[in-house]
């Protein structure tokens, strides 16, 4: 038996130079899951800003959320963006402004006489998968790029590239007057599209080039997380992250990515057999791919408990 499911992991490590100055983590990641949808995102919080750790926390929280309820909606105003609509320009404005207001409104919860939304800037990556479709939003820089498997050709390649004006340590935050000038949203169907990675300007350095796109070995972040629990592989990204970009990036250090795993039933161990089935009550949450192969979807809402041995096989 063949299972497919979308999986998510994501780490963020303090880099060595903050470490030596005890200044926090200033990147974040979060991800939910609800309905269908699954997202993602990441956040690099300014140096030049004081408080920037909480403004990275806030907007990838808010920024999952949003995605996971208002799907949908974003996704049909950005076909119709596309398809050339009349009003086009002044609809992708309107959804830039309403996205990236939700994120302030989540920041200003956190501001008191101390902390500004100045101090909470940071860029922001997202996002979100739904039944064979996808929505990204990025603002700064960092990279969002996704796997392919065309035919026998496996790539990975650039979803949104970063934004920095030319010019290293410069980039643009949320919080900037004109953000909805940086926001950059693309739409599309999957379409062998098998998975999102999105990382920070720390891994980007080593992980990413303008001319080239992304290193031969990116891929091995999804290819080694087949089969592995998600605790698991947050230590082993962790240990990526700190043994091997560390040597080559002193910022701090993030990734997150979203990955459909399609795994053979008898090749998983019993501790990953248990993690892959959370979640799971009813066949309302599981989807037939072909004759010998299942989506499972533990977002979807089940209304009934029913025997699911017929997968473990």
């Amino acid at each position: 038996m063949i299972l497919q499911k979308w999986k998510q992991c994501g780490t963020a490590v303090q880099g060595v130079d903050h470490i030596h100055s005890q200044v926090p983590c200033q990147d974040n990641v979060a991800s939910a899951a609800a309905n269908g949808v699954y997202a993602i995102a990441l956040s690099d919080g300014g140096g030049s800003r004081k408080f920037s750790h909480i403004g990275s926390a806030c907007s990838t929280k808010a920024a999952c959320e949003l995605l996971v309820e208002h799907f949908d909606d974003y996704y049909s105003r950005l076909d119709r963006i596309e398809r050339g609509d009349p009003k086009a320009e002044k609809l992708l404005l309107r959804l830039r402004l309403e996205i990236l207001n939700a994120v302030l409104d989540a920041m200003r919860t956190q501001v008191d006489a101390e902390r500004t939304l100045y101090d909470f800037g940071c860029t922001l990556q997202f996002a979100a998968i739904k039944e064979g479709r996808y929505i990204v939003g990025h603002v700064g820089d960092g990279v969002i790029a996704a796997i392919y498997q065309r035919g026998l050709n496996r790539r990975v390649e650039v979803l949104s590239h970063p934004e920095n004006a030319g010019a290293p340590n410069v980039t643009f935050f949320v919080t900037d007057h004109d953000a909805e000038a940086h926001l950059r949203l693309s739409h599309g169907e999957c379409r062998q599209m098998e998975g999102v990675l999105m990382m920070s300007d720390g891994p980007e350095e080593v992980l990413y080039s303008g001319a080239s796109g992304m290193h031969q070995n990116t891929q091995k972040l999804f290819d080694n997380f087949v089969g592995v629990r998600q605790a698991d592989y947050t230590a082993a990204l962790q240990k990526f992250l700190t043994g091997n970009i560390a040597k080559h990036s002193f910022d701090d250090l993030s990734l997150n990515l979203l990955y459909l795993e399609t795994a053979e039933w008898a090749k998983l161990s019993t501790p990953y057999r248990e993690e892959l089935f959370a979640g799971l009550q009813s066949t309302e949450q599981v989807v037939r791919v072909s004759s010998y192969a299942y989506l499972l979807d533990p977002t979807k809402k089940a209304t009934k408990k029913e025997d699911l041995s017929f997968l473990r096989c």
